[in-house]
């Protein structure tokens, strides 16, 4: 496995499930780790669609950083408008699959999805 992957990886089992502050300056949930042959990314979820951002770029965490108090409104809101949080585990399951689906083959997955919020 390429170094520069395991960096990535093991920044994804520190920060997955969080807030974090996107290269495109939006507040979103890491939930993933995707490919394309060509770069890797940060797969970011803003409660209802997927992000892709470079590894080239960055990404900020905000638990531990900001209020505590500040951080827990942004679990609040995601439990009240999120679709992760609002369907049904099986239908969110089924709808999600389906629109990962509409990827071309060389987008994959190096880490599985968490939806957990954390």
């Amino acid at each position: 496995m390429d170094s520069n992957l395991k960096l990535i990886l093991s920044e994804f089992e520190q920060l997955k499930g969080q807030f974090v502050i996107t290269d495109m300056h939006r507040v979103e949930r890491l939930v993933a780790i995707g490919d394309d042959n060509e770069d890797w990314y940060y797969i970011t979820w803003t409660g209802k669609e997927l992000h892709w951002s470079s590894c080239c770029g960055r990404i900020m965490p905000l638990k531990g950083y900001i209020r505590e108090e500040d951080y827990d409104y942004l679990i609040h809101i995601a439990k009240l408008n999120d679709y992760d949080q609002l369907l049904d585990k099986d239908v969110f399951k089924d709808t999600i699959t389906k629109y990962i689906s509409q990827y071309d083959d060389n987008h994959k997955f190096e880490t599985e999805f968490c939806w957990e919020i954390n």
